[in-house]
């Protein structure tokens, strides 16, 4: 590994961060100290190779100065939840360094009393918690500390003769740590070992990671470097090498399989686990091909993860799930559901096992496996949302390297199942699961709107969005989908937005953007089935008549394009699924010179009834809303005007020409989707959304 250390990256933080405004950091010295602090912390945390989302912590010790004005040693280390690979200084919470020590010094401290404690010595009460490492990095004796949790290092000691593999490495000068419990009990076991003196070479924790330090940034975080280049070069000479974390080539095959078996998957898991939404996505590093498909994969898999705090990302194993022939369905699902009951039994008797040997209750997490490991596919990761699949999907990918090093060099021995489980129900691990959590009436779900760049689309892609779901946008216009998406993305997150540029009028490209909800999420829930246009004219002459066909491959085959490739996930899926269609009042209320668009309408109605009746027997609820006047552009190229003209009014009064005399917006009709989206009791209902017009009343 080399360093990527740069003095003159280094100084541009420096004066980047030089009118930082936080409590108690107000000398040019101490601003200094946390710039180079946020420097070489994200340079840590943008090697995937040392620490993954959230994981591994950094510090400083700088001078801050009390709202009294005294003067003080302070600890400026990670705040609990943030990444470190873009963590700012506002993710340092400043705290008190002598009462810290004073708190090294105790024999016993619960971790609902550390917590306390440590906030207590904050100077600002609003920063984030101190990670729960804070008093380990007190007490070392150094300027600056890091800590990381290293793949090479993992595959050295997560073996069995863990404190031979580290003097090997590192010699004498390393300090080895026989494995504990993160917190308190690490911090008074090393403290018992250093006896307050630092070793020469780092100090290494069984089966958890390494520490580094310095007097400045650069000599902490190179000595890290150092100590992790010396391990990947010791699992090299011994033909243990970490391999690298190169996707695999999307082989045609293997991606068509994916696509085949994620909805199937996704849905028994749903259907398992009370109808919580969940998403999924296929991890396919070359490394996770290698352990799916490797002979001893189960037993290998099943010893744990690489780390104990990767116990809340991953659970204590993968769920392994060999002989799926993607293309039977119902084979599959009967396959799984069985495999997934017995994951179950087994997570309660590992729940059991771990009750036993505590004294103080702990609630049962969920049992739902995080990582599916299918040979020849790869890993089906699991999340309640987009951003927590990818993250099982990150962990498990280092996860597969450094079990295949581990076994190469020797045998893959992680923590314990007591001691895994300690962690598993450690408050201060499961406090981290809740960050970030998705609320909303739709959270977890997976919704496909076309016709999404502008106008009702937009709308209605915006709306869901509000309500917790991931969204993919498909248009046919690929630069107004472009702009919109970068709105949706800067508002909402890449991970729960996504766009394909497609056409509506074309089944393959169709195809493509269900497959393309697939790759990202692992299935749809809801589709709503608005893209088309607004032409006019009159039937009777030749005009028209050519207005009407075309009219109809958008505004009706268009609709039966997606309504087809939506059965076909929702059937595979087998949780139900909800099919909506944008409509108009002009199904019901034929306006004059209209034909083109309203004949298509008619139609695109009695299309949303027939699927209603077809697709009962699968859950599917269908709907149409029929909207009336809406600014878009769809009236565009004259037509309001001529809209207008053929009523008799004004192109504004002609928005308001309703029974309520108000405007409706592109928003109103969002929330009618949205509504029918929701309503598990309706299918087969028209609503309309227009102010009120008598004659387009559904009937």
């Amino acid at each position: 590994m080399q360093s990527r250390y740069s003095a003159e990256d280094a100084e541009r933080t420096v004066d980047r961060y030089a009118g930082t405004n936080l409590t108690g950091i107000e000398s040019p010295a101490a601003r200094r100290d946390l710039a180079l602090r946020v420097y070489t912390s994200r340079l840590l945390g943008q090697e995937p190779e040392l620490v993954l989302h959230g994981g591994g912590n950094t510090s400083v010790k700088t001078r801050a100065r009390e709202f009294t004005g005294a003067e003080l040693d302070c600890l400026a280390v990670k705040g609990s939840g943030w990444d470190l690979g873009a963590i700012e200084p506002v993710g340092f919470p400043i705290c008190r360094l002598a009462p810290l020590l004073e708190l090294c010094r105790l024999e016993t401290l619960s971790d609902h009393d550390m917590v306390k404690a440590l906030k207590s010595q904050m100077l600002d009460p609003t920063s984030p918690t101190p990670s729960v490492e804070a008093l380990l990095h007190a007490y070392l004796p150094a300027k600056f500390v890091d800590h990381t949790h290293a793949d090479a290092v993992l595959a050295l000691v997560d073996q069995p003769d863990a404190e031979a593999q580290v003097r090997r490495v590192w010699g004498d000068g390393a300090l080895f740590v026989p494995y504990i419990m993160p917190g308190f009990v690490l911090l008074r076991s090393v403290a018992g070992l250093l006896g307050g003196t630092l070793p020469k070479g780092p100090i290494v924790l069984e089966k958890h990671g390494i520490f580094t330090w310095g007097d400045s940034a650069q000599e902490s975080y190179e000595r890290m470097i150092e100590a992790i280049t010396r391990a990947e070069e010791s699992l090299a000479e011994r033909g243990a090498a970490l391999a690298p974390l190169a996707v695999a080539p999307p082989a045609p095959a293997r991606r068509r399989a994916q696509r085949l078996l994620a909805p199937v998957l996704r849905g028994a898991l749903m259907r398992g686990f009370g109808g919580k939404a969940c998403v999924v996505t296929w991890q396919d590093s070359s490394p996770t091909l290698e352990l799916a498909s490797h002979p001893e994969a189960r037993a290998l898999t099943g010893r744990g993860p690489l780390t104990p705090d990767h116990v809340i990302r991953t659970k204590q194993r993968p769920l392994f799930f060999e002989g799926a022939d993607a293309s039977d369905a119902e084979g599959v699902r009967a396959r799984f559901e069985a495999l997934l009951a017995e994951y179950r039994a087994d997570y309660q008797d590992y729940f059991e096992r771990g009750v036993a040997r505590r004294a103080d209750p702990v609630t049962r997490l969920d049992p739902m496996p995080r990582v599916i490991l299918v040979p020849e596919l790869g890993a089906l990761c699991v999340g309640s949302t987009s951003k927590a699949a990818a993250i099982v999907s990150d962990v498990y990918r280092h996860t597969a390297r450094v079990i295949l090093a581990a076994t190469r060099l020797g045998r893959y021995q992680p923590v314990s199942e007591a001691d895994l489980f300690d962690v598993e129900y450690w408050s201060l691990e499961q406090a981290k699961l809740e960050q970030g959590k998705t609320t909303g009436n739709c959270a977890g779900r997976v919704v496909l709107v076309t016709g999404a760049a502008r106008g009702i689309g937009l709308a209605t892609a915006r709306c869901f969005l509000q309500k917790g779901a991931h969204v993919l946008l498909t248009d046919r216009d690929p630069a107004a989908l472009t702009e919109s998406t970068r709105a949706l993305t800067h508002r909402f997150g890449g991970s729960v937005v996504r766009a394909l540029a497609a056409d509506v009028t074309d089944p393959s490209q169709v195809a493509a953007s269900f497959d393309h909800a697939l790759d990202a999420f692992g299935g749809v829930d809801i589709v709503i089935s608005n893209a088309g246009n607004a032409p006019s004219g009159l039937l009777h002459e030749a005009a028209g008549d050519a207005a009407l066909r075309a009219s109809l491959e958008v505004n009706l085959l268009g609709h039966q394009n997606v309504a087809r490739a939506a059965a076909e996930v929702f059937v595979r899926q087998a949780t139900g699924g909800v099919l909506l269609f944008n409509a108009s009042k002009s199904a019901f209320n034929q306006g004059p010179e209209f034909g083109p668009y309203a004949v298509p309408k008619a139609a695109l109605v009695a299309l949303m009834k027939q699927y209603a009746v077809d697709l009962a027997p699968y859950r599917v609820r269908t709907g149409a809303v029929n909207a009336d006047r809406v600014r878009t552009d769809l009236f565009g190229d004259g037509v309001l005007e001529a809209r207008a003209r053929a009523r008799g009014v004004s192109p504004d009064a002609y928005f308001q020409q309703n029974l309520l005399q108000r405007e409706t917006s592109a928003d109103d009709v969002a929330e009618a989707f949205a509504w029918l989206a929701l309503a598990e009791a309706t299918t087969g209902a028209v609503i309309p959304v227009d102010g009120g017009n008598p004659a387009a009343f559904p009937r």
